[in-house]
């Protein structure tokens, strides 16, 4: 619906930008979703769509935490939050494990390299 001027309403905007972010076209809904958010910076349903077309892990996050300013309650924010957090969390404990193990393994051939230095 739009309004006598044949300017989109803010429902008009999220429905375009909900469309363009379904069809993989994240730069567009992201203008649309901050079109929204320009006329109605506490709308919720913006803020969560802004989060999925957010186009940095850190701007993902801000998104979200905005959403839980707004309402503390909303269990869809709250959830995504954790996932982001987990794999995060995985992601640096793996990075760790691995450097560790490079680690070892580059100690292990300064190692044998010094023995053989002494053997000769």
């Amino acid at each position: 619906m739009t309004r006598e001027d044949n300017e989109p309403t803010l429902e008009d905007l999220m429905q375009l930008g909900i469309q363009a972010a379904r069809q993989g076209n994240y730069t567009n809904a992201r203008l649309l979703f901050q079109q929204v958010l320009d006329a109605d910076k506490y709308n919720e349903r913006a803020w969560l769509w802004m989060a999925q077309v957010a186009g940095t892990y850190e701007e993902r996050l801000r998104f979200l935490q905005t959403v839980l300013q707004i309402n503390p309650n909303n269990t869809v924010a709250r959830k995504q939050l954790e996932r982001i957090r987990r794999r995060h969390e995985t992601t640096n404990s793996l990075v760790l494990r691995y450097g560790l193990i490079s680690l070892a393994i580059f100690a292990v051939l300064i190692a044998c390299v010094l023995l053989l230095l002494l053997i000769r």
